[in-house]
């Protein structure tokens, strides 16, 4: 395990440490390799979306006594 291959925003190389079997750290992890961060943001927004809605309909059930 090396040090990331990626350049921060500012132009500096990444001083973090890279993934086991990558050239790039947590931050800059290469999205080829495996989910992308796309894909994987959209499921969690999916999800957090999801237990809004059920928390939201249950909660007003116990309120209005349905």
């Amino acid at each position: 395990m090396g040090t990331c291959a990626a350049t921060n925003q500012d132009g500096t190389p990444c001083s973090n440490d890279a993934v086991e079997g990558s050239s790039y750290c947590h931050v800059h992890q290469d999205p080829s390799a495996g989910t992308s961060a796309d894909e994987h943001g959209f499921w969690t927004m999916l999800a957090g979306a999801l237990a809004v809605v059920l928390v939201t309909h249950f909660l007003l059930q116990f309120l209005l006594g349905g």
